[in-house]
């Protein structure tokens, strides 16, 4: 039992989790398995395993899933940032432990760490501080990257991202003025120079709405056909998705799933639609005139049935987050 049970588990573990990076956690990876077998070993001593079909008893054995496991399928783990969807969301990946050791630990990813274009900064850094192996470092630089055929069939299983209702984030970007998308072309942070157009509400629309459907389907503007297609990658591509609305629940859940602590400076906002409190709130909707993106809604909709799945299926809640709460000191 022991023979048949070692040589399976090591050719369907590695298998289930296809990480061929094991350079990095190859010892805690042995011990996963080391685990698993012992597992093994003392539930054959209860069972009648001659009564048990060899593949059916390994299949049993494999559904247990740990943090760890679940970390190395989805690794290197490719972070589709959204615009105005939590770009401080980049501390939570990016502190995961041994993902980026020339980060420091504690170090918050933010305008006053790194400057105003401190999104440049960290990508132009990823490539010498980061394990390669465990992320993937947008190079050549685009911060919102769009997954085009190849780059989703590369990367499919390792998509983490976070959604946002879709009136509220395009009037999170219509009323920033520090990414100015308004100005036409777009003025990021690090640029200084006078717009040289400023866009009324119904070109703003036209230019910015769909831009999540978009990105997950590869192309811009994206189409009512376009919906299926970005629903299916939600479902099959992505390991985590979370929702900027549920932030703290959001940062709970992907440390239940891939393991890690909770750092205070994964609660922080580090692009807060009101720079004065430091606090991002809700817009009033009335100004669009009863507009809705007819395209990116049924997208978050899929959204948040994927995370509120997923917290019932790992037990995530206000309630049971508040070890993280309180090791990250925001209880």
């Amino acid at each position: 039992l022991a023979q048949v049970t070692l040589r399976l588990t090591c050719q369907k573990t590695l298998s289930d989790i296809e990480f061929p990076y094991y350079h990095t956690f190859s010892m805690f990876v042995w011990l996963e398995i080391a685990t698993l077998l012992l597992w093994v070993v003392a539930v054959s001593a209860v069972w009648d395993v001659a009564e048990v079909p060899e593949m059916a008893f390994l299949q049993r054995h494999l559904e247990i899933e740990t943090p760890l496991m679940r970390r190395l399928k989805a690794s290197p783990m490719f972070w589709l940032h959204i615009p105005k969807c939590g770009t401080s969301f980049a501390n939570t990946v990016m502190h995961m432990p041994n993902m980026c050791p020339g980060l420091g630990e504690n170090l918050s990813i933010d305008d006053e760490q790194f400057g105003k274009c401190f999104e440049i900064t960290m990508q132009k850094n990823c490539l010498r501080w980061c394990d390669q192996s465990l992320i993937h470092c947008n190079w050549p630089i685009q911060s919102h990257q769009f997954l085009s055929d190849e780059k989703y069939e590369e990367y499919k299983g390792k998509f983490v991202a976070l959604l946002r209702q879709p009136e509220q984030r395009l009037l999170s970007a219509y009323n920033d003025d520090y990414d100015l998308f308004r100005a036409e072309p777009f003025i990021s942070p690090c640029e200084n120079r006078t717009p040289e157009r400023i866009l009324s509400l119904d070109e703003f629309k036209s230019k910015w709405a769909h831009w999540a459907t978009g990105q997950i389907v590869g192309h811009l503007p994206a189409t009512l056909a376009d919906v299926p297609v970005a629903l299916q990658r939600l479902r099959e591509g992505f390991a985590f998705v979370g929702l900027q609305e549920e932030w703290d629940l959001s940062v709970c859940l992907f440390h239940t799933k891939f393991g890690g602590p909770c750092r205070n400076l994964e609660f922080l906002d580090t692009r807060p639609s009101d720079r004065a409190t430091g606090n991002t709130s809700e817009y009033d909707t009335s100004i669009l005139d009863g507009w809705v993106d007819e395209i990116d809604g049924p997208v978050y909709t899929e959204a948040q049935r994927l995370f509120y799945d997923d917290l019932k299926r790992y037990g995530v809640s206000h309630e049971t987050c508040q070890a993280c709460y309180q090791e990250a000191n925001v209880a």
